[in-house]
C-alpha cells in the first residue's frame, strides 16, 4: 500500500465570504500554476492552453453543463504525468475546457494561474481528506 502523501493547502479569497482551496500544479516545464480543489466538481477538468503540453489521447467532446451554470465546449484526453507535493500518481482522464474566465476572475484577487480543477473523480479514486484547521490534502 502506497503511504499517503499530504500537501500544503493554499487559501485565496475571492470575495467577502467566498474561498478556494489551491495545490500546486507541478510540471517541470511549466511554473506557478495552480489546482483548485472542486469537491463539488464530478469531474476533473484542465485548461485547453495547457492541453497540447500535457494530454495524451485527446478526443472530441461535447456540450456539458458546468463552470457557472452555462454549456461549455469540452474534449476529454487523459494526463499521463500527474504530479501534487512528492507524489504522482496514476494518470487522470480529465475535461479540457477553456479557462479563460476563471483565470480573469482571479487576477481580480489574486496572481495565481488556474491551470485545472480537480474534481471528485480524483478525491474519491484517491481516498481524499481535506483538513481545513491545518490546510492539508491527504491522498
Amino acid at each position: 500500500m502506497r503511504e499517503r502523501q499530504k500537501i500544503a493547502l493554499e487559501i485565496v479569497w475571492l470575495e467577502e465570504g467566498t474561498i478556494h482551496l489551491l495545490v500546486p500544479f507541478l510540471h517541470q516545464e511549466m511554473e506557478n500554476l495552480w489546482w483548485v480543489v472542486d469537491t463539488g466538481a464530478s469531474k476533473s477538468v484542465i485548461d485547453k492552453t495547457l492541453s497540447l503540453r500535457l494530454i495524451e489521447e485527446e478526443s472530441e467532446g461535447s456540450m456539458a453543463t458546468g463552470l457557472g451554470q452555462e454549456m461549455v465546449e469540452t474534449s476529454v484526453g487523459t494526463i499521463r504525468e500527474l504530479r501534487l507535493g512528492e507524489g504522482s500518481f496514476e494518470p487522470l482522464q480529465v475535461a479540457i475546457v477553456d479557462l479563460s474566465h476563471i483565470n480573469e476572475e482571479y487576477a481580480k484577487y489574486s496572481t495565481k494561474k488556474i491551470a485545472g480543477l480537480l474534481g471528485s473523480d480524483f478525491f474519491y479514486r484517491e481516498k481524499a481528506v481535506i483538513d481545513y484547521e491545518h490546510r492539508m490534502l491527504s491522498l
